[in-house]
């Protein structure tokens, strides 16, 4: 009974400390109580609430504006479309920076920060900084080269930063290196040969659109674990999503469109791992690898996805694939109506080492040479594996060469798995498709251009009048 109402003793004191703790925290409005958002912050500490009403901020104290390690929040009154941080495209300003230690409790809400320059992160800045960025529009920023330097993440650029970026839009940016024209991830555990990490960083892109940058959409570079997650990445540059440079811990890809970008949809390269899990990969074009472009040594798992109308003016209209060292695992995608120059419209593989194509359909794809569908060619040691499939020409045709004693082709079939409209973007299965226990069943609801029971596709004329 004593240690009983010791437990209950130290519950009550705990939740009347919580209760005096919240009630201290301050809210001061912008401008009526400090004259600009770096005042207001300046004064306020962990837990309060900066306000800012409604307005175009510019100039001292309302750019460049520090969160000097504090987790607060700063939010707009009346959101993006209401309060403005303008930069005035002058050198050396962004909008915000965080660079002192912030945690996700550190919160940016409401927010369109516009012609930010600087040399890294035009409209935000986080270096071992870690906020939560929501609700906010970051337009028309760029970054410049300095000390013969390219700048890099024009919209947002986070270094060591586990930060989460909610809702919000990131669109028209652009980067010098071309590097992150929207958003740029880096992270580093050894610097100087010195291990300085013990874990990677885990930045995250929450139902966000990254749309009409001049660069890469998204770039991934070294020792990050990014999540993509309910996101819309459209007509960027540079690539939709590029992952460099021993980003070994991998990026995370979930419910995802990626469109109409230039330099491939997503792509992997220099010793990086990437998983791509219920997107829909459609309308990119690049020399090779129209829809997903896997380099040398990288590595790639895709799994319920749609890879269509995508257009690679040399090899892979859909997938180009050229391992040397990595691996690459494709299951249970449809793969169709992508266009290769000169082979494989469909996938294109250079295999030295291990390739895996199962549960998948490949079928209505196009090249102006050969090996329409599939062209898998592998080294003398290389595993491949192409099981369960719905392969438009029969099995023996996808390769040119086999070495047949190493790899494993079963219970494939080569007959019309039966879209419902393919030629709508409704890549559905007929009741009496022979291929109902292949190809992808996505059933998120989270992009608009998916159907709730899964691949249904809008037409690129349907995404212009939109």
């Amino acid at each position: 009974m004593k240690i009983y109402k010791f437990l209950v003793y130290i519950t009550v004191l705990f939740l009347l400390l919580f209760v005096n703790i919240t009630s201290n925290a301050e809210v001061f409005h912008i401008p009526a109580d400090k004259p600009t958002i770096q005042a207001g912050i300046d004064v306020a500490k962990d837990g309060d609430t900066v306000l800012v009403a409604n307005g175009v901020y510019k100039g001292e104290g309302n750019v460049n504006i520090d969160f000097k390690g504090k987790n607060i929040t700063v939010k707009s009154q009346n959101g993006p479309e209401a309060t403005t941080v303008h930069c005035l495209s002058e050198p050396n300003t962004r909008g915000f920076i965080f660079q002192n230690g912030e945690t996700n409790d550190a919160v940016l809400d409401g927010f369109t920060i516009r012609y930010g320059i600087h040399d890294n992160g035009g409209g935000i800045y986080c270096n071992n900084g870690s906020p939560t960025i929501k609700n906010c529009v970051i337009e028309w920023n760029r970054t410049v080269k300095t000390d013969n330097v390219n700048g890099r993440g024009g919209g947002i650029y986070c270094f060591n930063s586990d930060a989460k970026i909610i809702d919000s839009i990131i669109s028209h940016n652009s980067a010098e290196s071309a590097y992150g024209g929207g958003v740029y991830f880096d992270g580093d555990s050894i610097i100087d040969g010195v291990f300085v990490r013990e874990t990677v960083s885990e930045p995250s892109l929450l139902r966000c659109t990254i749309s009409d940058n001049t660069g890469s959409g998204v770039h991934v570079h070294s020792f990050v674990l990014p999540q993509l997650k309910n996101s819309k990445i459209l007509h960027n540059s540079w690539g939709g999503i590029v992952c460099a440079f021993f980003n070994t811990n991998g990026t995370n890809i979930t419910h995802c469109e990626i469109a109409q970008n230039t330099g491939a949809g997503v792509s992997a390269r220099e010793y990086s791992i990437l998983n791509i899990t219920d997107s829909i990969i459609k309308q990119n074009i690049a020399k090779e690898g129209g829809g997903i472009n896997c380099g040398p040594t990288a590595s790639i798992y895709v799994s319920e996805c749609v890879i269509t109308e995508n257009i690679a003016t040399k090899f892979g209209g859909g997938i180009n694939i050229d391992s040397t060292r990595g691996e690459a695992k494709i299951s249970y995608c449809t793969i169709t109506q992508n266009t290769a120059s000169e082979k494989g419209g469909g996938i294109y593989v250079w295999s030295q080492t291990s390739f895996s194509l199962t549960n998948s359909i490949v079928w209505g794809n196009n090249t102006e040479v050969s090996h329409d569908d599939a062209f898998i060619q592998q080294d003398l040691f290389a595993n491949i594996t192409v099981i369960n499939c719905c392969i438009k020409n029969r099995i023996q045709d996808i390769a040119l060469i086999f070495q047949w004693d190493i790899a494993n082709i079963q219970g494939n079939i080569h007959e019309d798995p039966l879209f419902v409209d393919a030629e709508g973007g409704d890549y559905r299965l007929k009741p009496d498709s022979p291929a109902l226990a292949m190809g992808a069943y996505s059933t998120f609801d989270e992009i608009v251009s998916v159907t709730s029971v899964g691949k249904k596709v809008v037409l690129w004329a349907e995404l212009k009048q939109n």
